[in-house]
């Protein structure tokens, strides 16, 4: 690759500290022919980022701070007076944005209706509205910052184009604000630039980047779970996503988009910021299992085994004493056993323990466990047990494949991720930390699956007496 994205994040990180998420989006947007948006208080080295980022790229590059008092004439450029002579309404737009291929606008969303109406033409379809001729723009990225989310409805489309949000606190940790402040590193810029020609051919390259069935089934999922929370993410930007991805992929040198790219979701898939932690833990989620929902799967067997254990396979609340033999019983599981052995025994009433005592036999006593007591061991049905096994072979197989995804899929993931260029230490972490806890989950589960299948087994020989 002609383009070294760890040389370049390496240079910034040193400068910036505590940047890193802020950096891995700047450049995926770069790359990826994408705009970026840092929302953030004053004094967070918001400005300062986005003009060092910009400055690498080799290219027209235009920068304002717009205020609501901005004339169009500021950012499109002034009216040609040789157009006005010839009753033609157009402007000058050499240096102003319709002429950048890389810009950041400060304070963006504090501009006019008047401007703001023509970002939006800008900043999607890169076209501009120039009198009466539509000129192309041949704008790459545009970086916008802001101090607050907007608030009014009519920027709503405007946010919306900005496939990156990047919320920019101050520096957190003594060590890194140490760092900032009497580093060496801070004034010091990037040694790599970044041509124009460079991104076509990366760009050209990802469109044609194959994309892993894991992470077609971990999109599809993102989009079903996301929805579920009530964050929205439009089909324009899913499309957007799904082509940051590829870019992310090509620019590393893969030969597919795998599953560690996903983790990049967590970037783009949220509207406001305090949606980030739930697709961040979603995203994170999703990429240990391959799309595949273990919440969801170990409650669908725990309501199978608890299912079946009403249905007659569950621990008795008191034991039963059989009348012939005088054995003790505390289970459905030791009682149809008894059964099979002794069809013709009699059971005594758990609950009647003075001289009176009842004397059952088996489908009486169940008839009383059931009505009279509430042990909800009541015999299954056969074609209870016919769904039931239906559900137990759906769940084998959902089970297994989790099991290959999470289990046997960890070391292919984890090597993923040593080698993507994209992902941050943290995220890495956390996502092999949270690997071994679901990986325990999924054991436990695979225990509760099998003792459903004992159920099931022990019912249906039940059944088929």
């Amino acid at each position: 690759m002609a383009i070294d994205v760890a040389a370049i994040r390496s240079d910034f990180e040193q400068r910036f500290v505590e940047r890193s998420t802020e950096i891995t989006c700047s450049l995926l947007a770069l790359l990826s022919g994408e705009h970026a948006l840092f929302l953030g208080p004053p004094g967070t080295a918001k400005s300062m980022l986005a003009r060092s980022l910009c400055e690498i790229i080799d290219g027209n590059y235009f920068y304002y701070l717009l205020t609501r008092f901005t004339t169009p004439e500021e950012v499109f450029g002034p009216l040609s007076l040789k157009a006005l002579q010839a009753d033609s309404f157009s402007r000058k737009t050499d240096g102003f944005l319709p002429d950048a291929h890389i810009a950041f606008l400060d304070e963006i969303f504090k501009a006019n209706s008047s401007i703001l109406n023509s970002f939006l033409t800008v900043l999607n379809e890169r076209k501009f509205h120039n009198g009466r001729d539509v000129i192309d723009v041949p704008l790459v990225s545009l970086f916008g910052a802001s101090n607050e989310l907007p608030e009014d409805e009519s920027l709503e489309a405007l946010y919306d184009r900005f496939l990156f949000r990047c919320v920019v606190s101050p520096v957190r940790e003594e060590a890194s604000f140490r760092q900032m402040l009497f580093g060496s590193a801070q004034d010091a810029g990037s040694h790599h630039r970044i041509s124009l020609a460079d991104i076509r051919l990366l760009q050209e390259k990802a469109a044609g980047m194959p994309v892993d069935t894991d992470v077609e089934a971990i999109i599809l999922r993102a989009r079903r779970e996301l929805a579920a929370k009530q964050i929205t993410v439009s089909d324009r930007r899913w499309k957007k996503i799904l082509g940051v991805l590829k870019v992310a992929a090509a620019a590393s040198g893969r030969a597919s988009v795998d599953r560690s790219m996903v983790l990049l979701l967590q970037h783009m898939a949220w509207d406001r910021p305090e949606q980030r932690a739930d697709v961040r833990d979603l995203v994170i989620s999703l990429a240990i299992t391959g799309g595949e929902s273990v919440e969801k799967l170990i409650a669908e067997i725990e309501d199978l085994h608890a299912y079946l254990s009403k249905s007659g396979c569950g621990v008795f609340p008191n034991t039963i004493r059989c009348y012939d033999c005088d054995e003790r019983i505390t289970s459905f599981e030791r009682l149809s056993d008894h059964r099979k052995l002794f069809p013709q025994h009699k059971y005594y009433d758990p609950y009647r323990t003075s001289l009176h005592m009842r004397i059952l036999s088996f489908h009486d006593l169940l008839s009383i466990l059931s009505e009279d007591y509430g042990w909800n061991c009541a015999e299954i049905q056969p074609e209870q047990i016919q769904r039931s096994q239906a559900e137990y072979a759906r769940l084998q197989r959902r089970y297994r494949d989790v099991c290959l995804q999470v289990v046997s899929g960890r070391a292919v993931l984890k090597r993923q991720l040593r080698d993507n260029v994209w992902i941050d230490d943290r995220d890495i972490v956390d996502l092999l930390d949270r690997s071994e806890a679901q990986a325990r989950f999924i054991e436990k589960a695979g225990k509760t699956l099998e003792a459903a299948g004992a159920m099931i087994k022990l019912l249906s020989e039940s059944g088929n007496e």
